[in-house]
């Protein structure tokens, strides 16, 4: 009897140890991160950006279930994207992490969904500047669509009282019209042999809108630097 309340009484301090010392009768999970970096490539013209590294199962687990959260950010630190890598195979199935074994992870920078680009200009003002000298067309237009303006070109008409137009017409252009922006433009009529009358006029219609929107910036463009961590494990014991 004095033999088994021996063995009873070690067991209750040796569990009271493990206790007291964080210690445990199960396994446990650990996944511990063992580099990583920024990469940037090109794939079929477009500019992609992934975080690549390297991941070990440092417990006394078999990690059945492994996630890795991944951050993109931009020079001002502000978070682009998050995306994950997880243990299971581009075939879609999952794959165990034994005790020791390393993991070479990839978390490719997610693609935002981009907003359609609407490029609109609208014409504020376009009067006639006539004198004895030379005949222009004076106005402002503003880009009021949603997306920058890599290239512009209005095409002015001049016409006389009676509404007949005078040809040639005018053009002017200009590049990087950003959202908001407003552009003071000046369009001369083209022909210095003929007088424009006093009382004519000029006009611009939509259709004399010449308008090109820039190709949106992707995240992978504004991506200067990244962090990752642990996200999810889930463990079984190796023991058989």
């Amino acid at each position: 009897m004095n033999k088994i309340r021996l063995l009873l009484f070690i067991f209750l301090m040796t569990s009271l140890g493990w206790i007291l010392t964080g210690c445990s009768l199960l396994p446990q999970t650990s996944l511990e991160i063992v580099q990583y970096h920024l990469e940037k490539t090109v794939i079929d013209g477009k500019l992609t950006a992934q975080i690549v590294g390297v991941a070990g199962n440092d417990g006394s687990a078999r990690l059945e279930y492994a996630e890795i959260e991944g951050n993109f950010y931009s020079q001002d630190s502000t978070l682009l994207a998050t995306g994950f890598a997880k243990t299971i195979s581009e075939e879609g199935e999952s794959f165990t992490l034994d005790l020791g074994q390393i993991w070479n992870f990839t978390i490719p920078c997610p693609q935002s969904p981009v907003e359609p680009g609407y490029p609109s200009l609208k014409v504020l003002e376009c009067v006639l500047l006539n004198d004895s000298t030379e005949a222009k067309l004076v106005g402002s237009a503003e880009n009021d669509g949603n997306v920058t303006l890599a290239f512009v070109k209005l095409t002015g008409h001049f016409l006389d009282a009676n509404g007949n137009e005078l040809t040639p017409t005018g053009a002017v252009t200009t590049t990087d019209l950003e959202v908001g922006t407003i552009w003071n433009f000046t369009i001369y009529f083209p022909r210095y042999d003929v007088d424009l009358p006093q009382d004519g006029y000029v006009k611009i219609e939509d259709t004399d809108k010449d308008l090109q929107a820039a190709e949106a910036p992707s995240a992978a463009d504004e991506v200067t630097h990244v962090t990752v961590k642990v996200e999810t494990l889930r463990g079984s014991s190796v023991m058989p």
